[in-house]
């Protein structure tokens, strides 16, 4: 477990302590269980995420075609924005941005569901 900074700018009154769940290169997200929150630091900016918010955030990343956005030639195609209800944070992502994202987020959510399932099968059943 490690506590959580806050970054320059931001205020924050105690220290949480964090899980983390999954963690690359460009970022780490972490459960905070006190809050039933998942924080997610990428880009240098950690952000609060519901659970549900987490998952339309992957969902939108992931609807997102790489292969067609990285053969397009017009420099529209060169940033992604991605915006999701319940995070107040707007993401300008290039195309090595999201791909990296998606394997972040991925990642999250399947040790999600693991840690999910793991606790479905030792869980004894209730009568």
């Amino acid at each position: 477990m490690i506590a959580a900074t806050a970054q320059p700018g931001e205020k924050m009154t105690a220290a949480t302590e964090m899980v983390e769940i999954y963690a690359n290169e460009v970022g780490t997200v972490f459960q905070c269980d006190r809050k039933n929150r998942l924080m997610l630091h990428f880009a240098g900016n950690l952000n609060v995420l519901k659970v549900d918010t987490f998952l339309r955030l992957k969902q939108a990343v992931d609807s997102i075609n790489l292969e067609q956005m990285a053969a397009n030639p017009s420099r529209s195609s060169d940033y992604e924005i991605v915006s999701v209800c319940g995070c107040d944070r707007c993401f300008v992502l290039s195309l090595t941005d999201l791909y990296a994202l998606r394997d972040l987020l991925a990642g999250a959510k399947f040790t999600l569901e693991l840690n999910r399932m793991l606790h479905e099968c030792l869980t004894p059943l209730e009568a």
